[in-house]
């Protein structure tokens, strides 16, 4: 795999080019963690966790793609530091972090079916071209 350097950035990059589309936020209160938020999280991890199984089993290029979700969710890393250091932690790239983010509030339906068709463009780009 000839390109395969660059799995890493072009995984960490595209999660801030996908936080900047319409989708459910799932903002987490580092202050004041609810139940709720936390199955939220863990549904969310689960679901990916899940798709990147299917898609890797059998592949050729599995842990490239492992690697890739990997990598994908490091930009996400600071809340859990947030959530066991204090909501001040890494507070400078927490805020740069938000200037990528979709502004406005998704109602629960339409901000699923645009994470929905993300998860399938991204299906169709990973089976086509990987």
């Amino acid at each position: 795999m000839p390109y395969a350097w660059q799995v890493v950035p072009l995984a960490a990059a595209s999660h801030f080019v996908l936080d900047s589309l319409p989708h459910v936020q799932g903002y987490i209160e580092v202050e004041d963690l609810k139940t709720s938020e936390a199955a939220f999280l863990v549904a969310d991890m689960g679901l990916g966790l899940i798709l990147v199984g299917v898609l890797s089993f059998n592949n050729p290029a599995g842990e490239l793609m492992w690697l890739g979700a990997l990598a994908a969710i490091l930009p996400d890393f600071h809340h859990i530091l947030q959530v066991l250091f204090g909501p001040d932690t890494l507070k400078k790239y927490h805020n740069l972090h938000m200037k990528f983010h979709f502004k406005k509030d998704m109602r629960i339906i339409p901000g699923f079916a645009t994470q929905i068709l993300t998860i399938f463009l991204a299906i169709l780009f990973i089976t086509r071209f990987i």
